[in-house]
């Protein structure tokens, strides 16, 4: 049986792949997208799960093998709910990623491509993939939440943890019953992609991943994260990602595609549109011509885990670890707003280097996290430290670069790699 998921995102380029990569895997049954402002505003983001849903109909109507690889499309009165959510924080200033993820948070993909825009609604015809709601979307999450058993619903948050922070704050009792929080945010011993102490999410709004952050400590909820320690060495190349006929891109031994006159599938020429930019935008940076892949480890952390309960022991088989760190999250800092604050005191850890660019790590797919000594030390001053009830728990390793690449090309675009 799938694990029930909810999936709160903000549509930009790399929340396509990961939202495919969950509609493409059998363990998963996507119960509700609840879109959130962050890579984009939120109406926008709403559209553009719309983009993605448009192509993928398109895929599956002119590729019959594709119909296999996303066959919980097709099972019949189990359509996805979709509902739009908080377009600002609950504290601080209102910040989007379109300096990365461009104006629509698509690569500007609906002015330079606008054939990928789907035609308006009607508003008696029912979506034939998506039941839209005109909830906001953390009042359907607790609807979910409610209706089925404790322990069996899992949330994936690939954006600002903002529609969480309005349902904790709504129906704690109710929210206590998700199975657990999967997020792509924060990070603790890598640099940020926003500030030189943040990640987006974590910096777009503070306040809410402090609040869901407290919720596990009281032992309310779990909570694992997948920070940029662990999702920044997991790139996969843009040859990989955009088709040959858009760009015809060398590969890692300097040859280029020799099919060329392949003709995209349509999911490959949505992605492909989007990704010529933000390949360009990379360079620009002086990085590897890859992708980052964030939001698709979360998900794939939750698709390889999804018969695990809650606050069970991790499972660590076929190469994924989990260690306990604690921290908070500064939510005013004039320089440091979003950073996690990690407390090593009593634990016996040191302040490591940011290791993320060593290539034996990038290979194997490990980060930089160390793990925490459980102990009973004092702190600084001989201060006695009481452990929280609950930590949060970190991705330090996974099965590696390749196994992510295999199983992201082989179920969204049936690449066998």
């Amino acid at each position: 049986m799938a694990q029930k998921i909810i999936l709160d995102t903000d549509p930009g380029v790399d929340d396509v792949l990961a939202i495919l990569l969950s509609l493409s895997s059998p363990e998963l049954e996507v119960a509700l997208i609840s879109i959130v402002f962050g890579n984009t505003h939120a109406p926008v983001a709403h559209g553009n799960l719309l983009k993605i849903y448009h192509s993928l109909a398109k895929e599956i109507a002119e590729i019959p093998e594709a119909e296999n690889r996303y066959e919980t499309l097709k099972q019949p009165g189990k359509k996805t709910l979709l509902a739009l959510g908080e377009d600002g924080p609950i504290g601080g200033e209102k910040a989007v990623a379109a300096y990365f993820h461009g104006p629509d948070g698509l690569s500007n993909i609906t002015v330079t491509h606008p054939h990928f825009t789907p035609p308006e609604l009607e508003e008696d015809v029912p979506h034939e993939h998506l039941e839209i709601s005109n909830k906001p979307s953390y009042q359907v999450m607790l609807d979910i939440l409610r209706e089925e058993d404790e322990d069996s619903v899992v949330i994936i948050a690939l954006g600002p943890l903002t529609n969480l922070a309005h349902a904790l704050r709504s129906d704690p009792t109710t929210f206590s019953r998700v199975s657990r929080i999967v997020w792509m945010g924060g990070t603790l011993e890598h640099p940020g992609n926003t500030s030189p102490t943040a990640e987006f999410n974590c910096f777009a709004d503070p306040f809410a991943a402090s609040q869901i952050l407290q919720a596990c400590k009281s032992g309310l909820i779990e909570f694992i994260l997948a920070p940029l320690d662990i999702t920044t060495p997991h790139a996969i190349p843009f040859s990989d990602l955009i088709h040959p006929t858009v760009v015809a891109i060398p590969d890692s031994n300097g040859n280029l595609p020799s099919k060329k006159d392949d003709t995209p599938t349509p999911l490959e020429s949505f992605v492909s549109a989007m990704l010529v930019r933000v390949r360009g935008l990379q360079a620009s940076f002086g990085l590897e011509d890859s992708m980052e892949m964030h939001d698709p480890v979360a998900v794939w952390f939750a698709l390889t885990h999804a018969t695990r309960k809650r606050n069970s022991p991790p499972l660590e088989e076929d190469g994924w670890r989990l260690v306990q760190r604690d921290f908070q999250i500064e939510k005013i800092g004039e320089l440091t707003r979003g950073m996690c604050v990690v407390d090593r005191r009593g634990t016996g850890e040191e302040t490591g280097a940011d290791r993320s660019k060593n290539e034996k790590l990038k290979n194997q797919g490990i980060s930089s996290s160390s793990s925490t000594k459980k102990d009973d030390s004092t702190g600084r001053m001989g201060e006695k430290l009481e452990k929280p009830k609950q930590l949060p728990w970190i991705i330090t390793q996974t099965p590696g670069i390749e196994e992510l690449r295999k199983v992201l090309l082989g179920r969204v675009f049936g690449t066998q790699v």
